[in-house]
């Protein structure tokens, strides 16, 4: 896989069977420092996690599994990002209108359609008409907001009864799995960082989905994982390897973690050789009863 490493340059111990990133209340939020959509590469990082996991998300919004479902005339598309999948609803739903938001929102801009509604909104302060949605989708999204449970909350509110909710979130068990202790290090550490600053939860949230939304009263709970690769011509490696570039400095900053560490993994993802698990996503679509019209 990696090279051998002479002496000088080989890895602080490694400690990746500690315990999970813990999260936090975080000191910032997503997109203030972290990800905001006016870095040079944020666009591009946003792409790659597209083409990771727009093929899933299509699955579970577009072809759900048979049974009486509410006609879809209202989809609401949260935290949007690059406009992908909004392009996708509009394709797959040609009778529906769709409102994607986003707290920023310049890259939606480039899609228009007559169906499409684009907001800036802030799903934890800026309200939507309750009881609306017909179908509602939120991806990796929620794990990043340290008041989650209380967003998920206000998003059942939005859902019509009979309504469709579905949720990705990325959970970080299968980098645990990792076989490479560099890159394991490394990952494990990013999200470290990101427990530290925004409050994110990779380790409980994504799994305990189902819980969640049986406890919001919504039934016909589903849940699908996928673990990707991670390689240099993959599209998670493309994602991961622009995503620690950018927490390079707060990774190399953490006990257990040498300064090459970040660097080497970068430049690892950048050429044949490393090929490993990438961090798993956690797909859960529930239905909102349809004699349920108050808040969950």
């Amino acid at each position: 896989m990696t090279a051998s490493l002479s002496a000088a340059d080989r890895p602080a111990p490694d400690r990746s069977s500690a315990p999970a990133p813990a999260p936090g209340e975080g000191s910032e939020r997503y997109g203030e420092r972290i990800f905001g959509q006016g870095g040079a590469d944020e666009h591009t990082r946003l792409l790659a996690l597209a083409d990771v996991l727009d093929p899933h998300s299509r699955r579970a919004l577009l072809n759900p599994a048979t049974g009486t479902r509410r006609p879809v005339r209202q989809v609401l598309e949260l935290a949007a990002g690059a406009g992908t999948l909004t392009r996708h609803l509009l394709d797959g739903l040609p009778t529906a209108h769709v409102t994607a938001t986003d707290l920023d929102g310049r890259f939606l801009s480039r899609t228009r359609h007559e169906r499409l509604t684009v907001l800036r909104h802030d799903v934890t302060r800026d309200e939507l008409p309750e009881a609306h949605y017909d179908l509602i989708h939120a991806r990796y999204l929620l794990h990043h907001l340290p008041d989650r449970d209380a967003v998920f909350a206000r998003i059942v509110r939005w859902l019509a009864p009979g309504g469709r909710l579905v949720i990705e979130e990325p959970a970080l068990f299968s980098l645990e799995a990792a076989v490479d202790a560099r890159y394991r290090r490394v990952s494990l550490g990013a999200l470290r960082v990101l427990a530290n600053r925004l409050g994110t939860d990779c380790t409980h949230w994504g799994p305990g989905l189902p819980r969640t939304a049986a406890a919001h009263g919504l039934t016909g709970i589903t849940l699908h994982t996928a673990v990707p690769t991670v390689a240099h011509d993959t599209p998670m490696g493309r994602f991961w390897s622009l995503t620690v570039q950018h927490l390079a400095d707060d990774i190399a900053a953490l006990p257990g973690i040498a300064p090459a560490d970040a660097p080497s993994v970068v430049e690892a993802l950048s050429r044949p050789g490393l090929v490993d698990i990438g961090m798993a996503t956690v797909t859960v679509t529930a239905t909102k009863p349809r004699d349920d019209t108050h808040a969950a």
